[in-house]
């Protein structure tokens, strides 16, 4: 138990690294940022780390479900989103290699919701392959107590702030 534990925080840590590095660009970007606007991008990527496992998972287990002989596929199907995804990044980067100018907008709400779903896309290429994975462990006698402590911890870091 101890080792599924070591190796979810593990590969959660791993997971929220790219929407780290987009928050530190747009707090560099805009460093007068109002509170409000840092929770709610911290909630936004936050919602989006949570939910795209899960939506990894639920299409994973409804499309075995429905079609058996994809099974076997899933990590291919996962290595081929982050490809294309990454030679889109690379692309995208040769083609405004030059381009100095970096416009001066305010982060929006489109903008934000684009960024979330960006950085957690590697969320659901994990979502895929965890499929495996049964709910009985997330299914833990303790689990509303942990995440008592874990609100009273970050309500307490805000609260500091």
């Amino acid at each position: 138990m101890m080792g599924f534990i070591i190796n979810s925080v593990l590969l959660g840590v791993g997971l929220a690294m790219d929407a780290f590095s987009v928050s530190l660009a747009n707090g560099l970007k805009e460093p007068k940022m109002k509170g409000s606007k840092r929770i709610r991008i911290a909630g936004v990527f936050a919602g989006f780390q949570y939910l795209m496992p899960m939506i990894g998972w639920v299409l994973v287990h409804t499309i075995v479900e429905t079609f058996s002989s994809v099974r076997s596929y899933i990590p291919w199907i996962a290595l081929a989103l982050l490809l294309f995804i990454g030679v889109k990044m690379v692309i995208e980067g040769i083609r405004t290699w030059n381009d100095s100018e970096v416009p001066d907008e305010e982060l929006g709400h489109g903008t934000l919701i684009i960024q979330g779903i960006a950085t957690s896309i590697d969320a659901l290429s994990v979502g895929f392959t965890i499929a495996s994975y049964s709910l009985v462990s997330a299914d833990h006698p303790d689990r509303h107590r942990y995440r008592d402590r874990f609100i009273l911890v970050l309500g307490d870091v805000f609260y500091e702030y």
